[in-house]
């Protein structure tokens, strides 16, 4: 049975209702503006209606989603949260709660399950961003999008330019596979309780043609690069391996040695893996 036409449940009250409290734990600040939560919902439904929600809490977004039509897959590490979520939306069937980990969810293995593709949402607690995000990039093939909510700093990381210090590994392995977008910023007052800091919903558009592939070569020269971020390429890739490599790849790249990795744009990044892992595989001199 689909739910009534009213506002998104306020955390507020289902707190009240299933004598609950909010858990520092699972980093629970719930969203309670009907508006943002209207904004989100346009968000995700503007790239499809096979919907993945990461973390959905007490139910807010979840409800606006399936006021716009959407399958949703809801997956919930903490038990509390799914006993509310199935009480709540019993009997409806576009709606599927899941008690788990969303960094451990094989989007792809669901996107062949769903015979879809999938647009993935949520408010990422901060301890698990990482991990989700890395998720969203190697199933970015299953996607259509993804509208993910983060914390201010994430976000500023997510849309740094090279030569910033917000620029990092985290920037490089998602623009190379995603455009990034801010749908909109929300301030403590948003949410309760009110976190001690400000949040973001951004929206991951998968590039047709990636930036950079993922590979392993990829992966380790970029980590090296951040990992090292005041040392120059040349030193940062010689504490790789001992060898010459790359500076080898850094000339075959047509990329300064004495430049550091913060100021590689994503497809000198990827330019420079190719030769790095032709280097590597080739004998060393």
């Amino acid at each position: 049975m689909t739910p009534q036409k009213r506002d998104p449940p306020d955390a507020r009250d289902l707190l009240r209702k299933y004598d609950l409290l909010p858990k520092r734990s699972f980093s629970q600040n719930f969203l309670i503006q009907p508006g943002a939560i209207a904004q989100i919902a346009d968000a995700v439904v503007a790239l499809g209606h096979e919907v993945v929600e990461l973390g959905p809490g007490l139910g807010a977004l979840t409800y606006a989603l399936l006021e716009r039509d959407c399958n949703v897959l809801a997956v919930e590490l903490d038990r509390d949260m799914v006993r509310v979520l199935r009480e709540e939306f019993a009997g409806e069937a576009r709606l599927e709660v899941r008690e788990g980990d969303a960094a451990e969810l094989d989007l792809t293995a669901h996107s062949n399950a769903c015979g879809s593709k999938l647009v993935v949402t949520g408010n990422l607690p901060y301890q698990a961003t990482g991990a989700i995000l890395r998720q969203v990039v190697a199933h970015r093939a299953a996607l259509t999008g993804a509208v993910l909510m983060v914390q201010r700093e994430v976000r500023d990381r997510l849309v740094a330019k090279p030569a910033t210090k917000e620029y990092g590994a985290l920037t490089v392995f998602t623009r190379a596979g995603f455009e990034v977008e801010t749908v909109c910023r929300l301030r403590p007052g948003s949410f309760y309780p009110a976190p001690q800091v400000e949040s973001a919903v951004v929206r991951l558009i998968p590039r047709k043609t990636p930036l950079a592939e993922e590979t392993e070569a990829f992966q380790t020269v970029v980590r090296a690069a951040f990992q090292m971020r005041r040392k120059t390429l040349r030193n940062a890739l010689r504490a790789l391996d001992g060898a010459d490599r790359g500076t080898r790849a850094l000339s075959a790249a047509g990329i300064d040695p004495k430049r550091r990795g913060e100021t590689l744009s994503v497809a000198e990044f990827a330019r420079l893996a190719g030769c790095w892992d032709a280097m590597y595989r080739a004998p060393a001199c």
